[in-house]
């Protein structure tokens, strides 16, 4: 009897062991993903009144921030905050550009 009460209680050792184990490995690469993110980071939005000349390719090299992937995913997020159909914009459009930061920009 006393031997099946040790092998159980190895098991059970071995098995906490294990979960702990798995919980350490993942909360580690999840704070190594999101080491790079800024403390109190949240998106906001800015306004901009299109000039003339002005393109969409333009205004969001200007805008874009480091926690989108390209330009393009950055524009496809502005068509979307602007109810836009196409990529066309015209002089004294007002635009709602979307931005990571710690703090607003006023």
């Amino acid at each position: 009897m006393k031997c099946c009460f040790r092998e159980k209680a190895v098991t059970v050792c071995t098995i906490i062991i294990l979960v702990l184990a798995a919980v350490f490995i993942f909360g580690a690469t999840t704070a190594a993903a999101d080491s790079g993110r800024r403390v109190n980071e949240r998106k906001f939005f800015t306004s901009y009144v299109v000039k003339s000349q002005d393109t969409l390719w333009d205004i969001a090299s200007e805008y874009i921030t480091p926690e989108y992937t390209d330009i393009n995913e950055y524009i496809r997020e502005v068509i979307r905050s602007n109810q836009m159909t196409s990529t066309d914009i015209y002089p004294g459009q007002l635009l709602i550009l979307p931005y990571y930061s710690d703090v607003p920009q006023y």
